[in-house]
């Protein structure tokens, strides 16, 4: 162990390259190939849709693929994950981030908290387009955080507006989960980048009506999505469709 008084170099170094993709490769489950390449050794196990602007929650058993589709047009959905069977394990947006850059793609993982810091999830397909943006803006945001209604109150004057952080709490709230416990999310099909400033900002969704995502739970998980009701899905909020399958 280095301590204080060492003479030996700091752990890491500041540079360019970013995190060192071969060290998350190393810890990274590589099974998944094979599950999505053969869709006929899979089959649906349930089904089920999220109304605009609510929220739900739902077991993923490790193994299992869920999909999650922009059934009637474009629409954000805020994701945050748990470890079914230790809840104090959840997702980790801010080492996510570090790893794989603020934008997911296939192949990326969804990472836990200490002192696991685990992929929970693989992202295994996206059908979205995926425009040239200003600034190198992408979908499938890592830079925002989910929209409360403190926020709305201060930002927009208006009071008792929906929001992902309520949506999220009511959806946990089912499996005993207590609000403070919602975290920063995966905002998946949202259109984000960094401007000359450094601030975030986003652009109307990139999804278009039947996209879809997919991800594989490497641990059994507790998912929660919310339909987001703010304006980073377009002017009008939309349900989501998601499905779960499991190999035969």
């Amino acid at each position: 162990m280095v301590n204080g008084n060492s003479n030996e170099p700091p752990l890491s170094m500041a540079g360019v390259q970013g995190f060192p993709r071969r060290a998350a490769d190393a810890v990274a489950p590589s099974h998944y190939a094979e599950i999505v390449m053969r869709p006929d050794r899979r089959k649906l196990a349930q089904s089920f849709v999220i109304p605009a602007r609510t929220g739900k929650a739902f077991d993923l058993p490790a193994g299992q693929i869920v999909r999650v589709t922009c059934v009637e047009g474009p629409q954000v959905a805020d994701m945050i994950v748990f470890n079914a069977d230790d809840r104090a394990e959840k997702f980790w947006s801010g080492r996510t981030r570090v790893i794989h850059g603020g934008h997911l793609q296939v192949g990326d993982h969804l990472w836990s908290v200490p002192p696991r810091v685990r992929p929970m999830l693989t992202l295994v397909a996206d059908t979205l387009e995926h425009p040239p943006h200003p600034f190198g803006a992408r979908s499938h945001d890592l830079l925002y955080c989910r929209c409360d209604s403190r926020m709305y109150e201060v930002v927009y004057h208006r009071t008792g507006a929906r929001n992902c952080n309520d949506n999220l709490a009511e959806a946990i709230a089912e499996f005993g989960i207590a609000p403070e416990h919602v975290h920063d999310p995966f905002n998946i099909f949202m259109t984000t980048g960094l401007n000359d400033e450094g601030k975030p900002f986003y652009l109307p969704c990139d999804a278009k009506m039947g996209d879809y995502v997919e991800l594989l739970a490497e641990i059994h998980c507790l998912i929660a999505i919310s339909a987001c009701p703010g304006g980073s899905s377009g002017p009008q909020s939309r349900s989501l469709m998601i499905e779960i399958f499991k190999e035969l």
